[in-house]
């Protein structure tokens, strides 16, 4: 059973790292390094900014701060226990991956940091904004997934490690969230929900 899930891993990662165009590449190098979003982030503080002023805000960046950590952190301590060679040091694959401007990534990826940060931080935004539209609220996840998908794109990641990652960074942007709340509903009720 397990080794027919690893084949479907790997072959699925084979399948989208196989759909790929010169476009499509440069698109998803900078896609997967995450910094291209900046823009779009500075204006969502930018929005809270307004709405609650610099001492919220800046204790909202430390609460994503906290997401990011624990993301970061639950990833290392898993590869470096787990082991599990990216399909680009793997030997059997490696030779089967397209490369994206030669990147390979670190030895291990099992679970995807990126995966946990982006959809930690998608969560816990989700939850913030709960006044805002649903669809202005999806967008988070719609990064998220764009970002994760790059990194199977790229070869670097399996499937798993992404579903994995996704898991891991939904239950810590909710735990912060939650630890937000209860540290901040009674005193600043206007930091809870924008």
């Amino acid at each position: 059973m397990f080794e027919s899930l690893e084949l479907a891993d790997q072959n699925l990662l084979i399948l989208i790292n196989s759909i790929h165009s010169t476009f499509a590449d440069h698109i998803m190098f900078y896609v997967s390094a995450i910094w291209i979003f900046f823009p779009y982030f500075f204006y969502i503080f930018y929005l809270v900014y307004k709405k609650v002023g610099i001492k919220y805000t800046a204790i909202l960046l430390v609460f994503i701060g906290l997401v990011i950590g624990l993301c970061d952190q639950a990833s290392n301590i898993t590869k470096h226990s787990v082991k599990r060679y990216r399909p680009t040091h793997n030997l059997v694959l490696k030779e089967k991956i397209h490369l994206v401007e030669n990147y390979t990534g670190g030895q291990y990826g099992f679970f995807s940091a990126h995966a946990a940060n982006t959809f930690g931080i998608a969560m816990f935004l989700f939850l913030l904004f709960n006044k805002q539209t649903l669809a202005f609220r999806l967008v988070f996840f719609a990064w998220a997934s764009i970002t994760a998908y790059s990194r199977i794109y790229m070869g670097v990641h399996y499937p798993s490690d992404i579903f994995i990652g996704m898991i891991v960074g939904i239950l810590i942007g909710i735990l912060v969230f939650k630890l937000q709340k209860l540290l901040f509903s009674k005193k600043y009720d206007t930091i809870i929900s924008l």
